[in-house]
Parts: C-alpha cells; sequence; structure tokens
C-alpha cells in the first residue's frame, strides 16, 4: 500500500487518505522506467482538487515504487522542505501560488536546489509561459487540463532522464584533467547537502583541507612532468584512503580537500587525516628517482553549524595553516 506525505510531515495510508478531505490527499507510484529516484516527489500545488487528480494518475500506473509523495499548498512551504530535505527526486511546481506569481519561485528554487529537477504546472494556454519557465531552468512543463495519467508519466521520466543527463554532463566539466577529481565547485556543492542533513539531523561531519609540502621543491628540481605525477599520485592516495561515500576533490595547484560525512567520534576524523598524511609521504616512482613530499592537514567539523560551505572550507584552511606553522606534517583540527 502507498504511502503520502503532506507539508506537515504526516503519512497517511492510501485508503485514509483516499477517504480524508483535507490536503493530506496525495498518492503512489507511477512506473518511473529506469531512472531511480530516490529521496520524495514534491506537488507544490494550492488547489486541492488538482493535486488530488495528479495523486491519483500516478496511483493508475502503479507498477514499481515511486519515492513517497508529498504536497504543500505555498511556495514558501515548498523552500522549506527542500531546504529540511534536500534529497527531492522531483517537483511538480504551480505556477499560480498564494504566495507567488509566475517564474519568481522556480527561478529561487533552482538556484538553491539546482540538482532537482522540476516540472512546472501552469493554467495559461499560452505555451510562451512554459517555455519562458524551460528556460529559467524547469526541465518540461504541463498544461493543466491537458494531460493524463500517461503523459504524466512520461513527463515526470523524462524530465528525471533529462536532469540525469544535464548533471552529468556538468560534473564532467567539473572534473580536474589531471587528476581526475572534482574541482572545487562540486566539493561546495557537496559540502553545502552535507551542511543542510547535518542540520537537519544533527550527524557530525568534517572537512579537510590539505596542502604540500615540499611540492615546490619537486617542480623546481625534477620539472613539471615530475610535479604531475607526484599530484596524481597524491589525488589517488587520498581517494584510497577515504570512504566511497566521502568526496576527495583538488581545489587547485597542490590543495587538496575531503569531506567526510556521517562521523561516529571527532577522532575518526583526525585518523582518517593521518592516514592520508602517512600516504602521502610514501615515496612516488619516477623513474630511477622516488620523489618525496608531505602534506599539512586542517580539520574543520560541523554538526548543525549556522556555517556556510566557504565558510567551512575558510576554517579548514586556516587549521591547515596552524599545521604549517607547527612545523608542518601535522594534522591540525580547528
Amino acid at each position: 500500500m502507498g504511502r503520502v506525505r503532506t507539508g506537515r510531515g504526516h503519512d497517511l495510508s492510501l485508503h485514509a487518505r483516499a477517504l480524508a478531505s483535507g490536503p493530506a490527499t496525495l498518492l503512489s507510484p507511477i512506473e518511473s522506467g529506469p531512472v531511480p529516484m530516490p529521496g520524495y516527489m514534491l506537488i507544490v500545488e494550492d488547489n486541492p482538487g488538482e493535486a488530488r487528480l495528479i495523486g491519483l494518475m500516478l496511483s493508475e500506473l502503479s507498477t514499481t515504487s515511486l519515492p513517497p509523495l508529498r504536497w504543500v499548498q505555498t511556495a514558501g512551504a515548498a523552500l522549506a522542505m527542500l531546504a529540511a530535505e534536500p534529497q527531492c527526486a522531483i517537483v511538480l511546481l504551480d505556477l499560480g501560488l498564494p504566495d507567488s506569481q509566475g517564474l519568481d519561485t522556480l527561478v529561487e528554487m533552482t538556484r538553491l536546489h539546482h540538482r532537482v529537477p522540476v516540472v512546472v504546472l501552469t493554467g495559461s494556454e499560452n505555451n510562451d509561459i512554459g517555455t519562458a519557465a524551460v528556460a529559467a531552468g524547469a526541465q518540461d512543463f504541463l498544461l493543466k487540463g491537458q494531460y493524463n495519467a500517461a503523459s504524466l508519466s512520461r513527463c515526470v521520466t523524462f524530465a528525471a532522464q533529462r536532469k540525469q543527463a544535464e548533471l552529468a554532463l556538468l560534473d564532467r566539466s567539473r572534473l580536474d584533467d589531471l587528476t581526475g577529481l572534482p574541482k572545487r565547485a562540486i566539493l561546495l556543492d557537496r559540502l553545502q547537502t552535507a551542511i543542510a542533513d547535518s542540520h537537519r539531523h544533527r550527524t557530525l561531519s568534517a572537512l579537510l583541507f590539505i596542502d604540500l609540502d615540499l611540492f615546490k621543491l619537486v617542480n623546481d628540481t625534477h620539472g613539471h612532468t615530475a610535479g604531475d605525477t607526484v599530484l596524481r599520485a597524491v589525488a589517488q592516495r587520498i581517494t584510497n584512503a577515504v570512504r566511497a561515500s566521502d568526496t576527495a576533490a583538488r581545489l587547485g595547484g597542490d590543495e587538496f580537500a575531503v569531506l567526510l560525512g556521517n562521523l561516529t567520534r571527532l577522532e575518526d576524523a583526525v585518523s582518517i587525516g593521518q592516514s592520508i598524511l602517512r600516504a602521502i609521504t610514501e615515496p612516488v616512482p619516477f623513474g630511477d628517482k622516488p620523489l618525496r613530499v608531505s602534506a599539512s592537514i586542517g580539520v574543520a567539523h560541523f554538526r548543525g553549524n549556522a556555517e556556510s560551505a566557504e565558510q567551512l572550507l575558510a576554517r579548514a584552511d586556516a587549521a591547515m595553516y596552524a599545521s604549517k606553522a607547527a612545523g608542518k606534517g601535522l594534522v591540525s583540527l580547528l
């Protein structure tokens, strides 16, 4: 039996929901095709009848499980839910809401949550509005009263596929050419998501800022080819030292960072930092002259902090400089 949540966070079974007359009347899954859709589907619609119709259409094609459906009636409630629970699979967004008109909510939603696909619902038969919505960041648009269960299913599925392909291209463009690691932009994106998750669930996470020691000497003595060899080796060693769920990134030059999520103890972050340090100090094969570098590492932890991603990165950077000031080759916590 499918389940539905309203914006207030209540779950209702399909039977109980079908008998209800209030806004807790959303429905269940449709066939989603090959696109995995974790999280939840959010319907932002102030008209209970329209929201109920969407839910009924989705339930008509219920062959495999989609995420739980949630319904809110205002733009403010939608943005609040996405901020608290960013792992949203897709948003069906009405353009005419009590607290927002036109494309304002869409623009704000795609700015703050650019990884979430959005399908716009509009009562206007003017296709220019739908076209403008797509240009503003929506994956597709539907005209109210002119879609059925099958077309709604296709729209939701194709919107998720398009967003997935778009993000794959974007992520590839944001990978470092030399090391294959994510660049700064991806790190900050994932860090912002981790901050939101930490704030909601009070989970402990940490950011490691890694700066190589003696790297300039390698470049000056052996040339840039040797330096590139070291950077590739360091990137691989950092990746090997962390969990698959963590994010290792190259910030630029000889600076790296690692986002560690869902830690049990703060000491675990320090321990991982020390493991990375030991791995980096191992000699790097280069012809008949092994190359050696070390690193200074700073750790900034957070558990529901009110800091931004940039502020956390700056705090980890400051901790790294504390390591350098204390003699290099150290892990410092700030």
